[in-house]
């Protein structure tokens, strides 16, 4: 390995550093994009359908030029240091973690883009039905986001 690459040594093994560096961009990327959803989610629903329309609009262009690369990024340099990493019980429950949250989100997006649609259609009754429902996930994303990072960031 060349000395650009150079290693860190971790609880988890020898990671190339400039890997790691990348990984932990791309988290930091991804759960900015989930902070800042969250936030304009609070400042638009409820007030008024006009409003709800433009945070459907928002939200889904979000999903697609921000946070899917973000988190897709993240699997594929999570992917690219577990190839590297000694196995541990603390690294498989990090990637569990990890894991939860993509597959989440992935969830998450679906119902995104669904919203979007009942609100351009104007059934706000599913829409109100699907907001409800995508909190739940998102809440789920953030939780296992941060437990992940946690242990990721014990690990380091």
């Amino acid at each position: 390995m060349s000395e650009k690459f150079k290693t860190l040594r971790t609880v988890s093994g020898t990671v190339p550093t400039m890997l790691l560096l990348f990984h932990l961009l791309f988290i930091g990327l991804w759960l900015g994009c989930v902070l800042t959803e969250a936030l304009f989610e609070r400042a638009l629903l409820g007030r008024g359908r006009a409003h709800e329309l433009l945070l459907a609009d928002l939200h889904k262009r979000v999903d697609v030029w921000v946070e899917i690369p973000a988190f897709a990024a993240v699997v594929a340099t999570g992917g690219l240091l577990f190839t590297q990493a000694t196995p541990s019980s603390w690294l498989h429950f990090k990637i569990a973690l990890g894991l939860l949250a993509v597959l989440t989100n992935g969830v998450c997006v679906g119902l995104v883009f669904a919203r979007a649609k009942a609100a351009h259609m104007g059934n706000w009754e599913r829409f109100d039905r699907l907001d409800h429902v995508q909190h739940k996930f998102g809440a789920v994303v953030l939780l296992a986001l941060l437990g992940a990072l946690g242990v990721g960031l014990a690990l380091v």
